[in-house]
């Protein structure tokens, strides 16, 4: 048994080490991965912190916090990959350790409980592989609501955790918009209907001076973003809040993905937890008593859930905007792997069955991949399988408008180079998930939970290695090398297709991207400005800047070179189905 001691320098270990690793060495990638990376360099190189700028446009899709914080990251560790992503990190680390002090309102085991799930769950891994402001913004949200709990569990001390309440709703309305304003409130506001009840509780919360903590913190850049931006306040506010919510917003770039579809999804981003959510229901049995500790902790997780479920239910979602239900369920998920003794004998014998029934379903499920394994390996020796086929097509000219449809466009060749990572994560998931189920059965529940976490430690590294493999396909990395070498101040770089399909190379070369063939979306408000540099390249003007003296660089998908209304080129690089060519010979 893990001394209560060490857990939480065990789960900072765990969870730092997994995620700083995974954070190095990979690709920045196309679309919103270059994009938000961008943008911070931008900030680094112009001094302006104010006014974000993508490929010299002017970009106000999104509040600064995140980029704030990644050009910070810049100025000490340089411009890396790794300085991109520590910020996402961080804020991941700070919300599994909130977790966990939160979670220790009853049985201490439920705080690492809850950190562990929260940090080695599907969903975590795979939203923290691009800098988006997503996992920030839960960090801002859990942490108003960590303080908002330590105020209403303390009486002896309640100014400082209320005036972190107030600071941490700034930090989200800095990184999320109107958002993090409309989250805690209407978690609170459910929260008191329907468990507290008691209102002039609220007269604690050293309202005055937390509104004026709350608009010192949150107001100075919108006025100074809007005072230097004309058509700002209309465009951040009503476009990419209020339309963004109704499924309206222009241009419309992304698909906003069918309900049922999205509450399915939560319970994929939630494995292999997901399989004790039916034992949650015996937290409502648990003793009535008094609204503090343990059962304030369950009404206000179950009140998160409820608002955040409620939310997405009616405004456009994407797969990634399930991430704050994470925090809300691996609480749950903690008090419940882990019951209230106070419980009565009954409740406690239907409770433990509902978990035994969790552990079961983890082991069937471990030996059904295991036999599988052992199928396909025997397929495979016989010499029964197809071999896998060579690299062929071509890359997308268009951006894509689902999170992981690139995934569903890989080349047969980057997909056969998947099945390594494939097959060692379902030889993981067999193994780990048959030795929780084993371990749990002698009575050992912490360290089954243990395993089930190094599992997913594991598949998040075989992810990270998946990765590597696709990286010439989602990257355009090695095309941002060659330029980063021999792009000079006069030359031009011009992709075929849209500007999201190509936007790494702003990462990796000092360059602004032209776009031929192409539409530049999430630019497109910014290029409406006078003095913005033109980024659509017409037929006649590439062949007219061919033809002449300036040098330019060309990336085009494959297919499409034969096609291009261009005299001699020559080839610079080709890597992923595109080739990279040049007006002249380097």
């Amino acid at each position: 048994m893990v001394g209560r001691r060490l857990y939480l320098p065990l789960l900072l270990v765990l969870v730092s080490g997994t995620y700083l690793y995974t954070a190095t060495e990979r690709a920045v990638l196309d679309d919103g991965d270059a994009l938000y990376a961008h943008v911070a360099q931008q900030m680094v190189a112009r001094g302006d912190w104010v006014t974000p700028h993508a490929n010299g446009v002017r970009f106000l899709d999104k509040p600064p916090m995140m980029y704030w914080l990644m050009a910070l990251s810049y100025e000490l560790l340089g411009v890396t990959e790794f300085a991109a992503r520590l910020p996402s990190v961080l804020a991941l680390i700070g919300t599994v350790c909130l977790l966990y002090f939160m979670g220790q309102s009853g049985e201490p085991s439920a705080g690492l409980a809850a950190g562990l799930a929260a940090a080695f769950c599907v969903g975590s891994f795979l939203f923290t592989r691009m800098v988006f402001p997503d996992m920030l913004f839960v960090f801002f949200l859990t942490l108003s609501l960590a303080s908002f709990w330590r105020w209403f569990a303390r009486a002896d001390d309640p100014v400082l955790p209320a005036m972190l309440f107030y600071a941490a709703l700034a930090g989200a309305v800095l990184t999320k918009g109107l958002l993090g304003l409309v989250f805690p409130v209407a978690i609170l506001a459910l929260f008191f209907f329907l468990w507290v009840r008691d209102w002039k509780r609220l007269k604690g919360i050293c309202m005055g001076r937390g509104i004026l903590l709350f608009l010192a913190l949150a107001v100075p850049w919108h006025v100074l973003a809007a005072r230097r931006n004309p058509g700002f306040l209309w465009y951040f506010f009503v476009n990419e809040q209020f339309l963004r919510f109704l499924g309206k917003r222009q241009p419309f770039d992304y698909e906003s993905i069918s309900l049922p579809l999205f509450w399915i999804l939560i319970l994929v981003w939630l494995f292999p937890w997901t399989v004790f959510l039916p034992a949650a229901r015996y937290l409502l049995q648990s003793p009535q008593g008094e609204m503090k500790g343990r059962r304030a902790m369950i009404c206000l997780s179950l009140s998160w859930v409820a608002v955040v479920l409620a939310f997405f239910s009616v405004s456009s979602r994407i797969e990634h905007y399930s991430l704050p239900l994470v925090p809300p369920f691996a609480l749950l998920l903690g008090m419940t792997l882990f019951p209230d003794k106070s419980c009565g004998l009954s409740i406690q014998s239907r409770w433990q069955r509902s978990l035994d029934r969790g552990f079961t379903f983890l082991g069937g499920f471990g030996v059904m991949l295991g036999v599988g394994l052992l199928l396909l390996a025997t397929l495979s020796f016989g010499g029964w399988l197809p071999s896998p086929a060579r690299p062929t097509g071509s890359h997308p000219l268009q951006a894509f408008k689902y999170y992981f449809a690139p995934l569903f466009e890989l080349p047969p060749g980057t997909l056969a180079g998947l099945e390594g990572p494939l097959i060692k994560a379902a030889l993981a998931f067999s193994v780990g998930t048959f030795a929780a189920w084993r371990i749990h059965r002698r009575g050992r529940r912490m360290v089954a939970i243990l395993v089930l976490s190094s599992m997913m430690a594991v598949f998040c590294l075989l992810a990270f290695e998946s990765l590597g493999v696709c990286e010439e396909i989602l990257s355009s990395r090695q095309f941002g090398k060659v330029l980063s070498r021999h792009f000079k101040p006069g030359d031009r770089a011009i992709v075929v297709g849209d500007f999201e399909t190509a936007n790494s190379l702003n990462f990796y070369a000092p360059l602004l991207l032209e776009v031929y063939q192409g539409k530049a979306a999430v630019l497109e408000w910014g290029l409406r400005f006078s003095d913005t540099p033109s980024s659509i390249v017409s037929t006649r003007d590439l062949q007219m800047s061919w033809k002449s003296s300036q040098r330019v660089f060309l990336l085009c998908p494959n297919d499409r070179v034969s096609t291009l209304p261009v005299a001699r080129s020559y080839v610079v690089l080709r890597s992923g189905g595109r080739t990279l060519l040049c007006n002249q010979p380097l």
